[in-house]
């Protein structure tokens, strides 16, 4: 599906048709009027989500770029700034804040009685009750990839001295099984309970990625002196070093590495068929390096 692009400011945003959608299976009701009211409050309530995140960004040097799609809205940066803990929860907290503020509007406006006193004025206040002040609420829930869990990330960072991810995930997988009999208990309904698992999901996948990450890490070592020996053409001592590196790896970013090594290796020795055995290993998204491949031509003509 196609997306809409603009501009707020300096922010590109892109609104693909898949959030339309899933905001009109959220609020539908069967009246076309109340359906309509919910998209737009929805639609303006998650962009000044997404522009609170943004806005403070920009403040520490972040380019912001904005989407939204079928699971909310997301903001990410076109560069990258190194920014402390503080700052980084100052960024995840300023989405739910921009909202309440957006909700507090709201609310004092409807004590004003600026709000039409009819029962479409009053559906339209309530849904921005809803969505503002209601989903900010969820959303600092300490457990990722909600803003909440974002701030007890970094929090924990600051108290291990930046090993807070194992902990926050931890955490937040406990939080989204407590969650489930909360969300059959007050009738959250199917997207509430497919949130829940899709956040079980990603904790979980999130935890062993780290396990494979904290393996992989004392594997760089024999990277390290693979790289010299290929520098010094010593193709003995990059199969030597490289080779234990590609069968002990989790993560497909040292794997990768070290099996460009091997292949790297096995073309100085002149073995065309298994350095293309090690470039046919490689993890799905990783392609032989251009210079891989010039040696291989140069390898498969001697």
């Amino acid at each position: 599906m196609g997306a809409l692009q603009f501009h707020l400011g300096k922010v590109p945003v892109r609104i693909h048709a898949t959030f339309f959608v899933m905001a009109a299976v959220l609020g539908l009701n069967g009246d076309l009027k109340t359906d309509a009211s919910w998209i737009v409050v929805v639609l303006v309530s998650v962009l000044i989500h997404e522009l609170g995140h943004a806005g403070v960004g920009m403040l520490f040097g972040l380019e912001p770029r904005i989407d939204l799609h079928a699971m909310g809205g997301t903001t990410s940066w076109a560069n990258h700034v190194p920014l402390s803990h503080g700052k980084r929860i100052a960024v995840s907290l300023a989405g739910p804040f921009a909202g309440f503020a957006f909700g507090a509007v709201a609310f004092t406006l409807g004590m004003l009685g600026a709000f039409p006193r009819t029962e479409m004025g009053e559906v339209v206040h309530g849904q921005l009750l809803f969505v503002n002040v209601g989903w900010g609420a969820v959303n600092l829930l300490p457990m990722l990839p909600l803003d909440g869990g974002n701030v007890m990330t970094q929090v924990l960072h600051i108290m291990t001295g930046g090993r807070g991810e194992r902990p926050a995930r931890i955490v937040s997988i406990g939080i989204a099984v407590l969650l489930i009999p909360v969300a059959i208990r007050l009738s959250w309904g199917w997207w509430g309970m497919l949130l829940i698992f899709s956040f079980l999901a990603s904790n979980w996948r999130g935890l062993q990625e780290q396990t494979a990450r904290e393996h992989d890490a004392p594997l760089r070592a024999s990277l390290e002196k693979a790289q010299a020996a290929l520098d010094a053409k010593d193709a003995a001592r990059v199969l030597e070093f490289a080779r234990p590196v590609a069968l002990a790896a989790r993560t497909a970013q040292v794997k990768a590495e070290a099996l460009h090594l091997v292949a790297f290796g096995f073309l100085l020795e002149g073995r065309v068929a298994d350095a293309d055995a090690a470039i046919a290993a490689l993890p799905r998204g990783y392609a032989p390096h251009p210079q891989l491949m010039a040696l291989r031509e140069v390898a498969a003509r001697q």
